[in-house]
């Protein structure tokens, strides 16, 4: 059956862009559907001001990393688990001259609390639904509909992760934030991430840079995200360009991965 959500944990969800209310939604799942993703891309180009649809589908997948952050936050604070299958999942639907930055909802929205027992298996299924049944399907598609590297996809994913559990979850008094994390990075097995013989999420796991500029120890991304390509133009901090393109192009994304590694 699960749990409602208290007050105090849909106040947190709501900061990881969770809501119990989306009037103008669809249904993740038909993003599986060709000529739905297709029209969707399209759509979204359009008002994201974007070059190109791979372009989109790096902003969207952005911006869908944060049902992963939902998750595994509640799992890891709260030891309860969402339903976070694909045909569960509403997202916002974009509107025209408005940021895109949407949020989610859930048909059944009710948490199941962990039975406290064998937690490493409960972690596992949940890890497997969430990588495996959800965000590599879409990644696969995406991949296959506008030919973007899954690569890129990854690290957009990884690094809302990293941000999670080095950050969000850096104080927080569960016991579980340094086991689950110190897990999904060395220890799930590629087969909880889809079809990979190792674990996809390790690959972007690099050494921290410090930033003069931003004033902070930063992880330089191995792949560029295409966000400078929107109208605003602005990198992000991670942003890999800017450490080694002095004409401030990034090349095809994905091709920058072996020139970033060989300077960090």
């Amino acid at each position: 059956m699960g749990n409602n959500l208290l007050e105090a944990e849909l106040t947190q969800l709501e900061k990881y862009r969770f809501s119990s209310d989306l009037p103008q939604s669809f249904m993740v799942k038909d993003l599986l559907k060709d000529e739905y993703l297709k029209d969707f891309l399209k759509k979204l180009t359009a008002i994201l001001g974007a070059p190109n649809e791979k372009a989109t589908a790096s902003i969207f997948i952005k911006r869908y990393a944060f049902v992963a952050v939902m998750s595994l936050y509640t799992m890891t604070a709260w030891n309860k688990r969402l339903d976070v299958s694909l045909s569960n999942i509403k997202m916002e639907s974009p509107k025209t001259g408005e940021d895109w930055l949407p949020s989610f909802s859930l048909v059944n929205d009710k948490l199941q609390p962990w039975d406290g027992t064998k937690r490493p298996h409960w972690r596992q299924d949940i890890v497997k639904s969430l990588f495996a049944e959800n965000l590599e399907l879409l990644i696969r598609k995406l991949e296959k509909t506008v030919g973007i590297s899954r690569l890129i996809l990854w690290e957009n994913i990884a690094v809302y992760l990293f941000w999670l559990f080095e950050k969000e979850l850096k104080d927080h008094p569960s016991a579980h934030v340094l086991d689950d994390f110190n897990y999904m990075l060395f220890q799930a097995e590629g087969g909880l991430f889809g079809t990979y013989k190792r674990n996809p999420l390790l690959r972007y796991y690099g050494m921290k840079t410090n930033m003069v500029e931003w004033n902070e120890e930063v992880r330089i991304r191995s792949t560029c995200c295409f966000s400078y390509q929107l109208p605003a133009g602005k990198r992000c901090k991670t942003c890999p360009c800017t450490q080694i393109a002095k004409d401030g192009r990034c090349q095809d994304g994905e091709g920058i991965y072996c020139s970033i590694r060989s300077i960090t």
